[in-house]
């Protein structure tokens, strides 16, 4: 099955985000993927294919990870793209990296390269995905993330850390909680 670690959102930010992705999505004129509203949260990180007998040990590995983790606020506060907002693949709205969520990252790397996952090569950046940009690009996601790059600062409240299972359909991504663990810090 196909998963993914998260931090999930409140339904007050959830709904700020909603409006924000509507209204880029006005202004950006390429192919796009958006992401659902119901399907928004904070990336931890993907892991992608595993087998399903592997959750009772990361619910484990996770469950000693959270008991040294704090509930922490993640700003919301900027757009931006990957790789970047002239050659975008991801749209996203996030924030600056705050020490808890650096360190969580940090301790769920550990633990996953314990049971043989492959490290992430690439800095963690606290992001809520939007949209994923398909095909051609032209100048309107980087002209949509300048002219609302003002966003509000929002906070995100980081109280758990949730296993989601993501199943592909015709319709979009729908995703299933496998197992949560709350911070405890």
């Amino acid at each position: 099955m196909r998963t993914f670690l998260c931090i999930p959102i409140d339904e007050a930010l959830r709904v700020k985000l909603a409006d924000l992705s509507s209204r880029l999505q006005r202004l950006v004129y390429v192919r796009a993927s958006w992401v659902r509203p119901e399907n928004f949260h904070l990336t931890v990180r993907f892991l992608g294919e595993i087998d399903p007998m592997l959750t009772l040990d990361l619910q484990r590995c996770f469950r000693a990870v959270l008991e040294r983790i704090p509930p922490f606020v993640a700003p919301i506060n900027k757009l931006g793209a990957f790789p970047s907002a002239r050659r975008p693949r991801v749209v996203w709205a996030g924030g600056r990296a705050v020490a808890p969520f650096v360190k969580l990252v940090s301790l769920v790397e550990q633990e996953l390269a314990g049971l043989g996952f492959p490290r992430e090569r690439k800095p963690s950046i606290s992001h809520v995905t939007l949209a994923r940009i398909k095909g051609r690009v032209d100048g309107s996601v980087e002209e949509a993330i300048c002219s609302l790059e003002g966003i509000p600062s929002w906070n995100l409240q980081a109280k758990q850390l949730v296993l989601m299972e993501s199943r592909l359909t015709s319709r979009g991504a729908v995703y299933s909680p496998l197992f949560s663990v709350p911070m405890r810090g």
